[in-house]
């Protein structure tokens, strides 16, 4: 009688098991953790990638990926490389936290302020185990900044904005011309003096061996944040493998050949990565994301030969193509689809706090938008503060809400046409395009795990994807907002931001206005850049090195560089019918002076979690 019992009470464990996991899954939920590799890179535009119906540069391994993904059609991030990072760890806009505007010096004593609890933090609380490869470039002053301060167990990469592909340095031009320059590239606190690999490489390698050497007991948060394909240093700014040949000939610039080059090794890192997590039976249970930080430097600064197109601006702009990015989400138990809901870089720590099983503890500007997107749901939001600059040489602002996105400010100066039409020239035969996806490493990989797509569901999902040219890209009148008059946007039907609706839709101008105005007051001025000499990597056998030890000595320091600025002393009334921007009367204040978030206590808890999870 007792072993009838015992057998029918664990029949009912299991089907009460079953329907559990059940549940879970109709509700989005996995029954474990999830793995999350994150893989971000640096400065691709819009064009760059062949899913997006570009036939110039082939990225057959994302783009296979991206076909068994939920693309995100509409997802924005910041325009400059610090502000993206900064929303997407802390889920806030930047502007909140002096994130915002022009990127980190490596000489400036600047960072996410301590007090903020990071998207490694909050994952490390769940068990996981939190590496970060590649990219930081939200504060490397003193160590409390650095990456393994703030919730990953280890990095490995570079600290900084942009290194050399090959020596690995990074060349600092002040504004008064001074120049510093130093090896960026670091194992946790160790320099890597020796290192001598290409650096797409050696972060991918590093990538495959967290994977390889992982504990499956534990789930792994891989944030992988590629340095390409970000310019180099001024005297090599594209600088793609050596002893390699050259393909896409087809291409007739030379320059966008050479950037070619760069997409297509990181596009084949993305397979090698993917091909890891097969091999070490991972990939079915882990979730991965891939992501542009901003817009294309077509031209200007930084130039990279990238293309934003059919949209306009670029990197540093409120446009477009400043701020709408290439992005997807895979998981093997995806239904491949075109999500166009509205999403902002912010959304992501919610949302895989939501699939990793945890919850954010504290006010946010990002949104759970992980139902809307594997169910093909409405967007959970319905605004987004898309840009802010408040230097003193440009203020302006880029705000949506719904279909209707304004843009305010001064502009003067910025990129505000089309880019990069003269690069996109294609000579000779064009390879093919689709057996390319057959032969790559990710569609090997797929197949394997029965995951096929047939011609038809291809090509459905690359014309979903793709936004054809609305027009000429030359000899047009676009509009540019004045001190007392902003341009006005529907953006799904018109996504190259062409005709100016201002005039027409004034009750609609007015209230994007009047919200903005209330988010622009919000914002944490962040005063000029407090640059030190005490960072010249001279002082430290020409390595860039964290230089401040006493915190109470800078922030003396720190407070009286920056308020006594005259640069920050500009007047300005912002409302419907005067739109000039500047201080809104805000002080500033030192947010890079705070308490230390422990991370060390959460060790223990994921130490028993991983102890829990081997068991049961």
């Amino acid at each position: 009688m007792f072993l009838k019992s015992g057998f029918v009470w664990l029949c009912l464990c299991v089907l009460a098991c079953i329907i559990r996991m059940s549940a879970a899954f109709q509700h989005g939920r996995f029954f474990k953790s999830p793995n999350i590799v994150f893989i971000m890179v640096d400065d691709m535009g819009w064009n760059d990638v062949s899913f997006h119906g570009s036939d110039q540069i082939r990225t057959p391994n994302i783009d296979r990926l991206a076909y068994q993904s939920v693309i995100l059609q509409q997802y924005y991030s910041e325009a400059i490389c610090t502000p993206a990072r900064t929303a997407l760890l802390t889920g806030k806009y930047p502007m909140r936290l002096g994130m915002h505007g022009m990127p980190l010096f490596n000489s400036e004593d600047r960072g996410i302020p301590l007090t903020e609890k990071l998207l490694p933090a909050y994952l490390k609380e769940l068990g996981y185990s939190t590496h970060l490869v590649g990219k930081w470039h939200v504060g490397m002053s003193r160590k409390q900044y650095l990456p393994t301060s703030r919730g990953y167990d280890t990095h490995y990469g570079m600290r900084g904005g942009f290194i050399d592909y090959y020596t690995y340095n990074k060349v600092e031009t002040w504004p008064n011309g001074r120049l510093l320059y130093g090896l960026d590239l670091f194992d946790n606190d160790k320099p890597q003096h020796k290192e001598q690999r290409y650096i797409v490489d050696a972060l991918t390698d590093r990538a495959i061996n967290i994977i390889r050497q992982h504990n499956s007991s534990c789930p792994l948060f891989l944030h992988v944040t590629h340095n390409a394909p970000h310019a180099g240093n001024g005297g090599a700014a594209l600088q793609p493998p050596l002893f390699s040949t050259i393909n896409n000939r087809h291409i007739a610039n030379s320059d966008r050949r050479l950037y070619a080059e760069i997409v297509t090794h990181v596009d084949k890192s993305v397979g090698e990565i993917v091909n890891a997590l097969s091999e070490m039976n991972m990939l079915d249970d882990t979730i991965i994301i891939f992501a542009s930080d901003n817009g294309a430097p077509t031209n200007g600064d930084f130039t990279n030969w990238g293309v934003n197109l059919p949209f306009r601006g670029k990197k540093y702009t409120p446009w477009e193509g400043g701020v709408r990015v290439p992005a997807f989400i895979w998981h093997s138990s995806f239904r491949p689809n075109v999500w166009n809901g509205l999403m902002h870089i912010s959304d992501w720590l919610p949302t895989l706090l939501t699939a990793a099983g945890g919850e954010i503890d504290r006010k946010i500007d990002g949104v759970n938008q992980w139902e809307a997107i594997i169910r093909n749901q409405k967007s959970q939001r319905n605004e987004v503060l898309l840009a802010v600059e408040d230097s003193s040489r440009n203020v302006y602002a880029a705000y949506r809400y719904g279909d209707y996105k304004i843009v305010v400010g001064n502009v003067t100066g910025l990129s505000n046409g089309y880019y990069g039409q003269e690069y996109m020239t294609i000579k000779g035969k064009m390879p093919e395009y689709l057996p390319s996806l057959r032969s790559c490493k990710v569609a090997e990989i797929l197949e394997r795990m029965g995951s096929y797509l047939f011609k038809e569901d291809i090509l459905a999902m690359r014309y979903a994807s793709t936004i054809p040219p609305q027009g000429p890209l030359t000899n047009v009148t676009l509009c540019v907002p004045t001190p007392t008059r902003g341009c006005l946007f529907n953006i799904p039907q018109d996504p190259s931001e062409r005709r100016d609706l201002w005039e027409k839709e004034k009750t609609i101008a007015n209230t994007l206005t009047s919200r903005l105005r209330n988010l622009w007051q919000m914002q944490q001025r962040r005063g000029p850049p407090a640059l030190s000499l005490d960072a010249d990597p001279a002082n430290y056998n020409y390595t860039w090195m964290p230089w401040i030890n006493n915190l109470q000595n800078i922030r003396n320091k720190t407070e009286a560089f920056s308020i006594n600025n005259s640069d920050v002393n500009r007047k300005s009334v912002f409302s419907t019918t005067n739109l000039q921007f500047g201080d809104i009367n805000s002080n500033v204040q030192n947010i890079t002076i705070a308490a230390v978030v422990n991370c060390e206590g959460a060790t223990l808890i994921r130490n028993l979690l991983c102890i829990l999870r081997s068991v049961f």
